[in-house]
């Protein structure tokens, strides 16, 4: 397969809008749409480089992101029919108290159904705790829309305070991660033990408050016995008076007499 035929994506689009709008996303933003003067022409544009994709999906998606303005078809006749909305520059910057999430950023929590009231309430607390950590990122608005969410899940449920057994969309907190890494245990590394998590106490069906703590644990005691194993295995055939093979192997070795001249 050659590279052009690959389409690439951005992990945090796809979370965020859904896989196949991160698709139409890439596809423009890598020059492969060449007719976008209207929808129709758009839409037929993104079946030719990607025929996986279904009209009435694509139709939906453009809809989407033409209504939340992240791209936009122009009425005057240009080189090109549609722009990324927003700043493109993803420099890494400190969170600050002027800072304010954009106005995609707001309405994708609106396609949530997520009351802007509560966002501008949760606004200053989520600024707060990252102003005091003093971390560098390029993608605050992503990582405001995962707060929010979080957040305005504890406040619809029904179990506030109280513990609750686990779901399968449980997610860990990001401040978890952050902690994780203290102890040189990457995001990526500590998502690989989510699944064995959330499906060993979905059938234990205890309730707790504490999952993230629970995580945390889980993951640090999970990561140090693979890094054990694999520090035993590493050690096994070079230790002193450690045998690299077991005793009937042992028994039936013969090699060491090709050593012996018997001229």
């Amino acid at each position: 397969m050659k590279d052009l035929d690959k389409i690439s994506f951005s992990k945090e689009v796809a979370e965020t809008l859904g896989v196949e709008t991160a698709i139409i996303l890439e596809l423009y933003q890598s020059n492969k749409i060449t007719n976008s003067k209207d929808i129709e022409s758009l839409t037929e544009s993104i079946k030719k480089e990607a025929p996986f994709l279904k009209q009435e999906g694509i139709e939906n998606n453009i809809n989407k992101l033409v209504k939340y303005n992240f791209i936009k078809i122009n009425t005057k006749p240009t080189n090109y029919g549609i722009r990324l909305a927003g700043n493109t520059n993803f420099e890494r910057i400190k969170m600050n108290s002027d800072w304010r999430p954009s106005k995609e950023a707001i309405d994708i929590m609106n396609m949530s159904e997520v009351s802007e009231d509560f966002c501008i309430k949760k606004l200053q607390e989520f600024k707060l705790y990252w102003i005091e950590r003093g971390q560098e990122r390029n993608n605050w608005n992503t990582t405001y829309i995962d707060f929010i969410r979080r957040e305005w899940a504890k406040d619809q449920s029904s179990n506030k305070g109280l513990p609750y057994p686990i779901d399968a969309k449980w997610m860990p907190s990001e401040d978890v991660y952050d902690i994780l890494e203290l102890s040189e245990i990457s995001k990526e590394s500590s998502s690989k033990y989510l699944r064995e998590f959330i499906l060993y106490w979905k059938e234990n069906g205890s309730a707790f408050t504490t999952w993230n703590s629970k995580f945390i644990e889980h993951v640090k005691r999970r990561h140090l016995g693979n890094q054990n194993i694999n520090n035993e295995e590493s050690k096994k055939n070079s230790e002193p008076g450690k045998y690299s093979k077991d005793f009937s192997s042992r028994k039936g070795d013969s090699s060491w007499a090709k050593e012996i001249n018997f001229e």
